[in-house]
């Protein structure tokens, strides 16, 4: 909602003057003051003066609460517009920001406007606690300067929409209230859109959305960039255009805002290959935000995206050809200093060690060079190489590098070997065809959806396949892979767990393998298959007295006391 202009009472007074003249009544819708006879000037002055004062306070009371706003927390964000119609130069470069202050912890966020077009200046706000916030705007010219308001944020009643993404030690975690701690998450990406801009339409994005996270069940979207930030039509990142490209960030937000109310995230990759003309160099010239082109653009990322929950970015691909960890610094620290709301960054390397060095202050550590996947022990030492530290394998894994049935059981070992995420990819065009059987997929998101969790820690003695527990042994999770049995070990329950079993390699069905007092089972299926089984309530209730184990028609089981 735009701000009406307020004209102050000088200028009120230039644009409708008073005129002495007759007849004896005010014509006040006229804009023009009549006067009585016999009255003086200088009682009309002193009139009009005084009407002027009651004009000034009366609109000062309308517009008091004019940018007064209410909205729930993470979700949808709540924007203002505000007139600017004396502005001259770049408008990119006019700075004005606006600070955020909640009454009852004093959190703030500090965030800039950013320029919408015509004589339009937006800011943008989400919630992140519950309660009064409080907002002033500051900014060397005046029409966007002195702007004051308050934002009433309430509990968001959607149980799909969660904050925004962070980490809890070397695992992937998610906001899902103000009082709690962050979730467990595990952000698999989807290799999703083509380079061609005419595919980007917002309804190709409800397409893309229902195909790669409803059909097939991802819980990300993966999407490069490059030197479309600030020229849609770009080729890699050859642009001659220094300025954020408002089309192509209209295309980002819809991207960020659809995939999040589905409950997902967005990873975008900033930067991309110089060799191929995809790097910002080719077109700012250098980088490490030291021109002023880059600063422009990361200024404009920190103001226009970082409101939204749902998105993190890595710096690219085949970087170390041409990026120091010195660029990384520099890029790094600028964006995070012009973000009012943190959003997750990173860059890949390319060394085969599972250690990380590139840009140790990077939120979570990207690794590259594991082309044709990675085995179990490559996952774990990945995991393990840090313990305060999130990671991903950033090289993309598409069909013709690993075929779907290995990407499925990539995806499992990824999970089962502590938490490591990955982008992922099919055939065709940027290798965002269909998979051609998605149940796989489907289910493994399906079952870890409500069952990924901070405290889990590889425990493989609890099975003859892959095991973890949670920290104080209340669930489990076991994987094997072509199985006749699987063996599975809650003799540390300190409660009574609800067991079941599905397989990973159809569409979600439960089997319900009763309820378990603590103990060593082997479970013997119906058929040779990928199997997993989950036991415990992963809510923390405690389950009531045991019943006696089902046995599903056409299966064994087989307890070992």
């Amino acid at each position: 909602m735009k701000q009406d202009y307020l004209a102050s009472q000088r200028e009120y007074a230039m644009l409708y003057p008073i005129n002495n003249i007759s007849p004896s009544i005010a014509n006040l819708e006229g804009k023009k003051m009549y006067s009585r006879p016999g009255t003086t000037k200088q009682s009309i002055y002193a009139l009009a003066a005084f009407i002027l004062f009651v004009i000034s306070s009366l609109s000062s009371y309308v517009h008091a609460g004019l940018l007064d706003r209410t909205g729930t927390m993470w979700a949808p964000y709540i924007e203002w517009t505000l007139d600017n119609t004396t502005y001259s130069g770049n408008p990119f470069d006019l700075v004005a920001s606006v600070t955020f202050t909640h009454s009852d912890s004093g959190e703030t966020h500090i965030t800039e406007m950013f320029y919408a077009g015509g004589t339009n200046w937006k800011f943008r706000f989400t919630g992140t606690r519950t309660g009064l916030w409080s907002f002033n705007t500051t900014s060397s010219d005046p029409q966007l300067s002195g702007q004051t308001g308050t934002v009433t944020i309430s509990v968001n009643s959607n149980p799909t929409i969660k904050g925004f993404v962070t980490t809890s030690g070397n695992k992937w975690a998610r906001q899902e209230d103000e009082n709690s701690p962050a979730i467990g998450f595990l952000p698999q990406f989807r290799m999703a859109f083509t380079e061609s801009p005419g595919i980007w339409t917002p309804e190709n994005i409800d397409a893309k959305i229902l195909t790669h996270m409803g059909t097939e069940g991802f819980n990300g979207i993966f999407f490069f960039v490059g030197g479309r930030w600030v020229d849609l039509n770009s080729s890699g990142a050859v642009f001659t255009n220094n300025d954020p490209d408002l089309e192509m960030f209209q295309i980002l937000e819809n991207l960020i805002t659809k995939t999040h109310a589905a409950g997902g995230v967005v990873h975008f990759w900033y930067s991309g290959d110089c060799s191929r003309n995809q790097c910002v160099q080719a077109g700012f010239g250098t980088n490490g935000a030291r021109s002023d082109g880059e600063k422009r653009l990361l200024r404009y990322i920190g103001a226009r995206l970082s409101p939204l929950p749902g998105w993190i970015m890595g710096y690219g691909y085949d970087i170390v050809e041409d990026t120091t960890t010195t660029d990384l610094r520099g890029w790094g620290n600028y964006l995070r200093s012009k973000m009012g709301w943190n959003h997750l960054l990173s860059a890949r390397d390319q060394s085969s060690s599972y250690g990380y060095s590139f840009w140790p202050e990077a939120d979570w550590y990207s690794k590259g060079n594991f082309f044709n996947g990675a085995t179990y022990t490559d996952v774990a030492g990945v995991f393990d190489s840090d313990t305060s530290t999130p990671h991903s394998f950033d090289e993309r894994w598409w069909t013709s590098r690993i075929n779907e049935n290995d990407q499925r059981r990539l995806m499992w070992t990824t999970m089962m070997a502590g938490g490591v995420s990955a982008i992922w990819g099919s055939s065709g065009t940027a290798k965002a065809d269909p998979y051609v059987d998605p149940n796989g997929f489907k289910t493994y998101f399906t079952f870890w959806e409500d069952r990924t969790m901070n405290d889990f820690v590889r425990d493989n003695s609890l099975s003859n396949g892959y095991a973890i527990r949670s920290s104080n042994s209340s669930n489990f999770i076991f994987y094997a892979t072509d199985t006749t049995s699987i063996a599975y070990n809650i003799s540390g329950a300190p409660q009574n767990l609800p067991v079941i079993a599905i397989d990973t390699k159809k569409s979600y069905s439960e089997i319900n393998l009763g309820t378990k007092p603590a103990g060593s089972y082997t479970w013997i299926p119906p058929y040779i298959s990928d199997w997993a089984i989950s036991a415990g309530g992963f809510d923390g209730v405690v389950i009531a007295p045991p019943t006696p184990p089902k046995t599903p028609s056409g299966e064994t089981l087989l307890i070992t006391p």
